[in-house]
């Protein structure tokens, strides 16, 4: 199997598809540390090679940073890619974030994904730092608010942890997308897995919340328990009333945007406030469960993403 140097951009999210990808690690310490969550197999083949943990030379990224000042890369969103940038050390990351500021004009947004351990292990002071170097939102998977699931899962983080994280990224100022994956539970849980989503999003009232649904790729400890049937796949119809479940079960203080933009999902409803448009959302999520097409469609099954 190839080995992807940390050079190597292998995702990115659907909302930065127009953005400036600057890679600044590669991989996830996650999966150097224990093989990684049992239902991702982003950096494990599936996307033309493995792709260990690995920080990029700072001095390597301050050139491509150079080189797309020199090429005019004005107003264009900046995502900082890898599977965790929050894990570096800060000074080193709001060093790479003040210096696209000062050679990238009139950069409107500067993004990444972060792992809720990586937020736990920095202070306040240090959020703080990569707030005012110019760091506007990070990408964070909750995946679930359940502890089970997240234990089953193995994300390395309870949902304690994940509440701890969130409020600690809303109180320095950078805004928090978080990724919520529909039927992560199986049958067994889903009724657990929406009730405690929403339980830890009402908590967090994160900036945005968005939907995915779990489709489980081959190259994964998930496929494995999917084909000796321990694991059951959700139907799109049953994928839905989850997802109508958590948004059903906010509190009243979560006035967060939150979408479904992502090719694994069978609706795009969104919303830029779920508390004015809660009863809305819902009446079209209703109307999708209880479409005859949708109760008759069988899981989409993709195997890349």
């Amino acid at each position: 199997m190839k080995i992807l140097p940390p050079e190597v951009i292998v995702i990115r999210p659907p909302v930065e598809a127009y953005s400036l990808l600057i890679a600044v690690t590669g991989g996830c310490s996650w999966n150097s540390q224990t093989g990684g969550c049992k239902f991702c197999g982003t950096y494990k083949g599936i996307y033309g090679g493995i792709q260990p943990y690995a920080i990029r030379p700072l001095e390597d990224v301050l050139q491509n940073i150079d080189k797309y000042g020199k090429l005019h890369y004005d107003g264009f969103p900046v995502f900082l890619a890898g599977g965790n940038p929050t894990s570096l050390p800060t000074e080193h990351l709001a060093t790479i974030i003040k210096y696209i500021r000062e050679r990238i004009k009139n950069v409107p947004r500067v993004s990444c994904y972060a792992r809720g351990l990586d937020i736990l292990r920095k202070s306040d002071e240090e959020l703080k730092i990569l707030s005012e170097a110019g760091l506007d939102i990070v990408y964070m998977g909750l995946e679930s608010g359940s502890d089970i699931i997240l234990r089953m899962m193995r994300k390395g983080i309870n949902s304690k942890g994940f509440i701890k994280a969130g409020k600690k990224v809303m109180k320095s100022g950078i805004k928090l997308s978080l990724y919520v994956i529909l039927g992560l539970g199986g049958y067994k849980y889903t009724e657990e897995h929406a009730i405690e989503t929403a339980r830890v999003l009402t908590e967090i009232n994160p900036t945005i919340f968005r939907f995915r649904t779990l489709n489980v790729l081959p190259n994964t400890e998930l496929y494995k328990e999917v084909q000796e049937g321990k694991f059951k796949i959700l139907k799109p119809v049953d994928a839905l009333k989850e997802e109508y479940k958590v948004v059903d079960n906010l509190g009243p203080n979560v006035t967060s945007a939150f979408r479904n933009d992502h090719i694994s999902n069978y609706c795009d409803v969104e919303s830029e406030n779920i508390k004015e448009d809660r009863e809305v959302v819902l009446k079209i999520l209703d109307s999708f469960i209880n479409d005859p097409r949708i109760k008759n469609m069988e899981p989409k099954n993709l195997i890349y993403m």
